[in-house]
């Protein structure tokens, strides 16, 4: 399978790997866009170069806008969302939420990735619940 690049996006690096409340991942815009279609995972960099996706360790970015040349920086870590400013562009802070460190180890990587399409399936009816009658 040959994937396409993501150009709207930079994932720039790594930072503080395994330092407790530092641990991050920076990415910058290369347009405007909604980042709705994006999130990370992270993989593990195996023999040939390419990364293999954990299960379980994926972030969505969630429906918001980024213009050109501001950034994203993820913190893996807990902490609250906040907006700020370097050389006037807009920084977007947000939290991973992970109870420990993720990136410590060197082959464990993040990617970045863009879903172009997705199926939701129909909700089932909801049956009775168990439990006694009365």
């Amino acid at each position: 399978m040959i994937l396409s690049s993501i150009t709207e996006l930079s994932l720039v690096g790594v930072f503080d790997r395994g330092v407790a409340n530092l641990e991050r991942i920076v990415i910058r815009a290369n347009i405007d866009l909604n980042l709705g279609q994006f999130g990370i995972m992270l993989g593990y960099r195996n023999t040939n170069g390419l990364a293999i996706p954990y299960n379980d360790h994926l972030f969505w970015f969630g429906d918001g806008v980024v213009k050109q040349g501001e950034w994203l920086i993820v913190y893996t870590g807990q902490g609250q969302g906040q907006i700020s400013e370097f050389e006037d562009k807009k920084v977007y802070t947000v939290h991973w939420g992970k109870p420990t460190t993720v990136l410590a180890h060197s082959e464990v990587l993040p990617i970045l990735f863009r879903a172009d399409a997705v199926t939701v399936a129909v909700p089932p009816l909801n049956l009775p619940q168990g439990g006694s009658s009365t």
